[in-house]
This record gives structure tokens, sequence and C-alpha cells, in this order.
């Protein structure tokens, strides 16, 4: 037993070095369950969905309330329709609805109407949902129609409105053409884990004391630590890209530069926060884990890749629009599936921008050409 209680005593000194590695090992895997509980709920609610009533009259007010009473939706008038086109392509809104001019007219007649309604298909699991839920208030409508009727019209059975869905970006609803511009965004993390075990690779091979006894200032040491993984990034975009068009036809509908352009502002994101945190820890090991699990694997959850932020509480929802890559999945979805450009993305650009000063401003402080 000697020799085995050895070996347990050593390891457990190795763990109680590294404090924010034992954090990570308790509290960070409490967190992880729990954030994991919380975005597995299927129940969606709160989904935008923009109005445009040319009606005006008490059938066409009638369609609106029953999308009110639904907490599927979150419905909100719009100007005209080109209005509503603006706000479905740039993603504030997730469902389009066209009531037409004669839709109470036709009803008032007894002749069936049609509405015009358009999803946005780039996240596939909320517009099924959304198609079921459409379809189910065209059957509630009908049959609330048709016992009006039966009073007056000898038990008429005839389906008066019609919701005629047609899905955009996606028309088929391929969930792989809306993960994949997701997944980027976690593949593109490598960087940020790369530099982060660069730097932690140094304290724990003992070799920090070179480093820092060399002329250059701070600024040098941390940029040529980070530039070499923020080119492999940056390399990394073009195959991603290649891939996800050639290989399983995800659309490439945008500006190829302007993705580029704001890919590299993703990369330096994340891998200045790397270099952040690798400041803390001891190990290269440590690093490789804290990096990762910050930036690739809570995203899976927080990030509108596989799971709809809006079937997460509130907290959960404050936290995903503070993760860099729920921002670079709207601009890979916007500048692949929707093909908009900066005048729709420049919130999730500055966002990143703003991320990247931050925490390039803070491993610069952090960073102290001593040993500690």
């Amino acid at each position: 037993m000697g020799p085995f209680l050895a070996v347990v005593r050593n390891e457990s000194s190795y763990i109680l070095r590294d404090r924010w590695y034992l954090v990570l090992m308790t509290i960070g895997a409490m967190a992880t369950l729990i954030t994991m509980t919380f975005t597995l709920s299927t129940e969606v609610e709160g989904v935008r969905t923009v109005v445009v009533n040319l009606d005006g009259d008490y059938y066409g007010r009638l369609l609106i309330q029953h999308l009110s009473n639904d907490q599927f939706f979150d419905a909100e008038s719009a100007i005209d329709q080109a209005d509503a086109e603006r706000r479905l392509r740039a993603g504030t809104a997730s469902i389009l609805l066209l009531i037409p001019t004669d839709y109470s007219e036709h009803i008032a007649r007894r002749e069936p109407a049609d509405v015009q309604v358009i999803i946005d298909g780039s996240q596939p699991g909320v517009a099924e949902l959304a198609r079921n839920r459409i379809s189910a208030i065209a059957a509630d409508i009908n049959r609330q129609l048709l016992k009006e009727r039966a009073l007056l019209v000898d038990g008429l059975d005839l389906q008066t409105i019609e919701l005629l869905p047609s899905i955009r970006y996606n028309p088929d609803l391929r969930t792989i053409v809306s993960v994949v511009p997701g997944l980027m965004g976690i593949v593109l993390t490598v960087p940020a884990v790369g530099a982060s075990a660069a730097l932690a690779r140094e304290r724990e091979r003992g070799s920090f004391e070179v480093v820092i006894s060399t002329p250059l200032a701070r600024w040098p040491l941390l940029l040529g630590r980070v530039v070499p993984y923020v080119v492999i990034g940056l390399i990394d975009i073009g195959i991603f890209t290649t891939v996800g068009c050639l290989g399983f036809g995800v659309p490439l509908r945008g500006d190829p530069l302007l993705f580029v352009l704001l890919g590299l502002i993703y990369i330096v994101a994340t891998a200045s926060s790397g270099v952040f945190i690798a400041q803390f820890l001891q190990t290269q090991h440590a690093a490789v884990i804290v990096t990762f699990m910050l930036f690739g694997i809570t995203p899976v959850y927080l990030s509108d890749i596989f799971f709809p932020v809006l079937s997460m509480p509130a907290w959960l929802q404050w936290l995903s629009p503070l993760l860099p890559a729920t921002h670079f999945t709207i601009v890979a979805r916007g500048i692949l599936l929707k093909g908009v450009g900066w005048s729709v993305l420049w919130p999730n650009g500055l966002a990143m921008l703003g991320m990247s000063a931050i925490m390039s401003g803070l491993a610069y402080a952090r960073f102290r050409k001593k040993l500690d």
C-alpha cells in the first residue's frame, strides 16, 4: 500500500497546486450539468413574428389575437411587407405573416381565404415547430368559424382560412445546412486552445524565466505567441467554408471577404481570451481543458447551434450574447445562408471586436515579465 499511497499523494498535490484546475473539476463540472439541463428543454417560446395586416377588419384582428394568445409567438406589427422582409433577412424576426387586404371580405362571403406565411429556415427545429403551430392556429380558427356558420348555414363544413407557409434560406429544413456554420465557430476555437497551451507550456516546463528575460516588451511577447495561431485560424476558415459548401451543400450567398474579416475578429477574441485564461493556470493540460470547455463546449449549448436559445430560461438567454461564438454563429448563418452584409451584421461584428479589445487588454494587463 505504501507505493500506492505515495502515488495518490503525488497526484493530489499536483491537482491542489493548480487551484483553477481544481475549480474546473468541481464547480465547473456542476455549472456544466446545470447548463445542459436547462438547454435540453424542447419548450420554445417568444419566437419573433412580424405581422403585416393589410386587412384591418374583424377577422384579421381575430387571427392576430390567436397568435398573441399562443406563447410560442412574440407578435409585433410591421409597417409594410418590405419592412417585414428586412427584419426576416436581418434575423430580428423568424416568421412573417401577411394578411391580405380582402381577407375578412373573403371570410364574410364564406369563401376560402389565404394568408402568406414566411418562415426563416436557418434554424430547422424552430421552423418546423413554427409550421406546426401555424397549422394548429388555422385549424382552431376554422373550427371557430364553422361553429358560427353551423347556426346559420345548416352545418356547412368548409375550410375557410388557409395559412400557406413557405421556408426561406433553407427550404428543405436540412439540419446540416444550419449546423455547419455554427460548428465552424466551435472548430475555430482550436487557435484559442493552442495559444493558451503555448503560454502555459512555458510555465509547466520551467522555461518561463527564459521568455521574460528577453529584451522584448510585453506586447511583442504576447503577439508573438498569438499570431501563428491566428494565421492557422484564417487558413481553417477557408478550409471549413470549402468543405461546408462542396461537401455538405451549404450555400455561400454573401461576401466571402466579409466572412473572413469577421472570422478573423472572432479568432482574435477567442485567442486573446485563451491567453488571458492561461495566465491563471500552471499546466498546459489545465489550459487546454479550461479553454476548450469555455469556448468549445459551452457554445454547443448556448450559441443557438443545436438548441434554441428561446427554449432556455431568461438568465441563460442573457448569458448567450456574452459568448463570441453566439455572434459568430449569427454572422456565419447570415453570410452563408442569407447573403446579408455589414449593414445587418455590424452589431455582431462590433460585439466581437469589443470582446477582442477587452480580452486583449486584460491579457496585456495580467502579463508580467517576472515570476510569480
